[in-house]
């Protein structure tokens, strides 16, 4: 073997010197499937003291998902207030469990020194809701859509803390059986490619959803379904960067827009920890969808324009209309970000895993 050049040797140590936020990307076609974000890496750059976690409240387990429908009108732009009120009541005791459940990941994330209650807890309350088969129960139209992004977080979740030292196998085999089931729980519903909820943000989201769900159960036919229902939605990004299906939404187009790319960004994440370079598919869709999506929340007016009506957004972006955000600007440094993200940090999407700013976020915008 030839010995190595000085620069190579160089480069080599550079590697390793290297603050790793992304975790080293496994090859494609790898038995090993990995998360999104590397724990130890980010926990280097912005771990914190944190006090031990207090006794978690994760309610009892839900195994019926009965949402109620809230859009009145064909455009799916205007809800009614007493229709989404209700369901938010109906869903109340999901959200709170994910609520618990991606907290407690995320503080296993932040605590330096290293706070392993954080992690029990989470799949300890994961573990709890998998042995009662919860979210396996029914599931209406609405329903079906709450499970793929409560799938989506608890899944994020658990990969936060899949590889924390001293979770118990039984649970954490109890929890990735139940993350599978789940996901086989969601794949019926995408078997109507004619159905617009098959091709547009929903897609999305049960890529995403059922993606995670993969890497976590190392169930590499889920890890490849779930890529299989992004590149549906890659596939919708037309040339000026506009998803037809989100623009019919009216007043909701750029909204909608958003609400499609964030899910695409972190199945792009999981994906290139994985080996699988999404960003640069079909064209670059995703760059070309993020760039229209971000110079949308700067001017509207084309987006109005394109849509048809007055775009309803609250600008400039905050909480979930923007976590995504950190995703692009931790790859790609996009300065047309950085005030956004320095005036709105700390961002969070639960359906994204919680602490967005924790997981990509840098310390200080450069």
């Amino acid at each position: 073997m030839r010995p190595l050049s000085f620069i190579q040797v160089c480069v080599a140590g550079l590697v390793e010197l290297l603050p790793l936020t992304f975790p080293r990307a496994s090859p494609a076609g790898s038995e090993i499937l990995r998360g999104p974000i590397d724990v130890e890496a980010r926990r280097a750059l912005i771990g914190r003291a944190l006090p031990s976690p207090p006794p978690p409240h994760f309610g009892a387990p839900v195994r019926d998902l009965l949402g109620v429908s809230y859009y009145v009108d064909e455009a799916h732009a205007q809800a009614d207030p007493a229709l989404k009120a209700q369901n938010e009541r109906e869903l109340a005791p999901v959200r709170r469990f994910v609520t618990e459940v991606v907290g407690l990941s995320n503080g296993w994330l932040a605590s330096k020194p290293a706070q392993p209650a954080y992690a029990a807890q989470a799949v300890e309350g994961l573990a709890a809701w998998a042995s009662a088969g919860a979210l396996l129960g029914r599931a209406n139209k609405q329903g079906e859509f709450e499970r793929e992004w409560t799938l989506a977080a608890l899944a994020l979740a658990y990969l936060e803390v899949r590889d924390a030292g001293g979770l118990p196998r039984e649970q954490r085999a109890t929890v990735e059986s139940w993350l599978a089931a789940i996901a086989e729980a969601i794949r019926p519903s995408y078997g109507r490619p004619n159905l617009a909820s098959n091709n547009n943000n929903h897609v999305c989201w049960a890529g995403l959803a059922v993606a995670a769900a993969g890497v976590a159960a190392a169930r590499r036919d889920l890890f490849d379904w779930g890529l299989a229902r992004g590149r549906i939605g890659l596939r919708q990004v037309r040339a000026d960067g506009l998803l037809p299906l989100e623009l019919a939404r009216g007043k909701l187009a750029l909204h909608y827009h958003v609400f499609a790319l964030a899910p695409l960004l972190m199945l792009a994440e999981v994906a290139e920890a994985n080996g699988i370079h999404l960003y640069d598919e079909d064209d670059r869709a995703l760059p070309r969808l993020t760039n229209r999506v971000i110079e949308g929340l700067r001017d509207p007016d084309p987006f109005a324009a394109a849509a048809g009506a007055p775009q309803q957004i609250q600008l400039p972006p905050r909480g979930t209309d923007l976590a995504w955000a950190e995703i692009t600007f931790a790859r790609f440094h996009d300065r047309r970000l950085a005030s956004w993200l320095a005036a709105a940090r700390p961002l969070r999407d639960e359906r994204l895993g919680g602490d967005l700013t924790a997981a990509f976020g840098e310390p200080r915008l450069r």
